[in-house]
């Protein structure tokens, strides 16, 4: 049995048992960089005026008792994770509780020292945002243009320790022109890059936001599309185009097909996420339902949530479309889009067609 097929198996038990097998602790909201399109980012005033973070001892607590109640899979997210000059001691003290754990990092702020704890207590893998291919575009789009050689030399430094890195990409108006680029990149480093299939507005912090630079929907279908033809293998591509043209034609039925209204993904069911100030929350985009487990035990608020997200129900017209195996959408992309997590995400409906469209000509 594969990795995935052993990761895949135990998502499946967890949800079908409400066991939290899959956590993520946000442990800030603070971030070095000041990307316009950031779902979180405070600054560290704007924090305050909410909360506090969590201490290093309260997460370790948090973890053992995660860890009690079934937590297997872990991410380390922020904001900037490395921010926290207490990062490497909340690592080791969780990773040496046996869980696999993943970093979501900008690798900015990357140093010998915490390079140094990978390579002694290795993450299953460093997920390393990439928001462009030079200053220009850092500086534009992040407001630091001496963020992009500081990333690829976090990149670097990792690579050399022999840590498994994958590079994620969002893109807006302001980066696109740098995809070609960025693709390139990760192919002469021989590493994976993934798009991001949607740019979440800032949902949970106080900015507006920044209208002017996202993507159409019918443009980010078409850039996701041209993204995922640049990064496939011949192979890839021809069995991507032969499986799009059977769902157009209704001959494809896949076995993950949502037959109801309720919400079968892991969040509130098998995952959950803690954020920077205590609050738990299905994932990190359903700030809706939400328990504070400093108020409360982790199992009593896992339970609160798991209670709460089976209220959630999902747009009725998403469940007969032919399209929903191809469209990335869910409750929080729902609640996101429409203000509901039962609300029909036309943005979406409009991106798959045009991604689609994008492969079904050729």
């Amino acid at each position: 049995m594969s990795e995935m097929d052993i990761k895949q198996f135990v998502f499946r038990k967890g949800a079908r048992n409400r066991i939290p097998v899959s956590g993520t602790f946000e442990l800030t909201s603070r971030c070095n960089l000041d990307c316009k399109m950031c779902y979180v980012h405070m600054s560290k005033n704007e924090q305050e005026k909410i909360g506090r973070e969590l201490t290093t001892e309260q997460w370790i607590r948090l973890g053992r008792e995660a860890v009690d109640a079934g937590m297997i899979y872990l991410l380390l997210t922020g904001g900037e994770p490395l921010l926290r000059p207490d990062f490497t001691e909340i690592y080791t003290s969780l990773i040496q509780m046996g869980l696999v754990i993943n970093i979501n990092t900008n690798a900015v702020p990357m140093t010998p020292e915490v390079v140094e704890c990978f390579r002694k207590y290795r993450p299953e893998r460093v997920n390393v945002t990439l928001y462009g291919s030079s200053p220009c575009t850092y500086g534009d789009l992040c407001g630091s243009t001496g963020g992009f050689q500081r990333a690829v030399r976090g990149i670097r430094m990792l690579k050399e320790a022999g840590i498994r890195v994958v590079l994620n990409t969002t893109f807006t108006k302001l980066n696109l022109g740098d995809m070609e680029d960025i693709v390139a990149f990760a192919k002469s480093e021989k590493i994976p890059v993934r798009m991001a299939a949607y740019v979440f507005p800032p949902v949970r912090n106080q900015h507006e936001p920044a209208e002017d630079i996202y993507l159409s929907a019918a443009e980010m279908g078409y850039y996701s599309a041209r993204f995922d033809e640049m990064t496939m293998t011949p192979e890839q591509l021809q069995q991507r185009i032969a499986l799009l043209r059977q769902v157009d034609a209704g001959t494809v039925v896949q076995e993950e097909r949502r037959k109801s209204t309720i919400s079968t993904c892991m969040a509130g069911r098998g995952a959950f996420w803690i954020c920077w100030d205590g609050q738990m929350y299905p994932c990190g985009m359903l700030p809706n339902c939400a328990a504070n487990v400093t108020e409360k035990s982790f199992t009593e608020a896992w339970k609160d949530i798991c209670s709460q997200m089976s209220e959630v129900r999902l747009p009725s017209e998403c469940v007969d479309c032919k399209y929903q195996t191809l469209c990335p959408t869910c409750a929080a992309v729902s609640l996101s889009a429409t203000g509901r997590t039962d609300g029909v995400p036309d943005y979406f409906c409009t991106r798959t067609r045009a991604y689609m469209d994008y492969f079904l000509k050729k």
